[in-house]
C-alpha cells in the first residue's frame, strides 16, 4: 500500500510540475503576441489648389484600440491650407490593426507625415 501511495504522490508531483511549466510557456507565448501598430491602408492626399512647388504636413493621430482614428491634429502645416485639410481628411480614413501589448489591443498616438512635390 505504501508503494502505491508513493507512486501516486510522485505522479501527482510530476503532473503539477508539467502544469506549472505549461503556464509559464503560455505567458511567454502571450508576450510573443505583442506587435506594433500595423497600417493596412493610407488614403492618398489630393493637392487641392496649392500653388507651392512642395510641402510637408505633419499630423498627430490617435489610433484607438477599437480600430478607429479618434483624433487628428495638424502639428506642422505645409503652408497650404487646402493640402492640410485634405491631409486631415485622408488621415481619418486610415485603416489599421491596433498595437498589441501583453496580448491586448491598446490606443496609441503617432505622428504622420504627408508630402507633395510638383515637377
Amino acid at each position: 500500500m505504501k508503494i502505491i501511495t508513493t507512486f501516486f504522490a510522485i505522479l501527482f508531483f510530476s503532473l503539477m510540475c508539467v502544469s506549472v511549466s505549461n503556464a509559464q510557456t503560455n505567458k511567454s507565448a502571450d508576450k510573443l503576441k505583442d506587435r506594433p501598430l500595423e497600417i493596412k491602408s493610407k488614403p492618398r492626399v489630393s493637392l487641392g489648389d496649392c500653388r507651392q512647388s512642395e510641402g510637408i504636413t505633419r499630423l498627430r493621430a490617435t489610433f484607438d484600440k477599437s480600430e478607429k482614428i479618434t483624433a487628428v491634429k495638424v502639428i506642422v502645416s505645409c503652408g497650404c491650407e487646402s493640402f492640410d485639410k485634405n491631409a486631415l481628411r485622408a488621415a481619418k480614413g486610415i485603416k489599421f490593426k491596433p498595437e498589441i501589448k501583453n496580448g491586448e489591443p491598446i490606443t496609441v498616438t503617432k505622428q504622420l507625415e504627408y508630402s507633395f512635390a510638383k515637377y
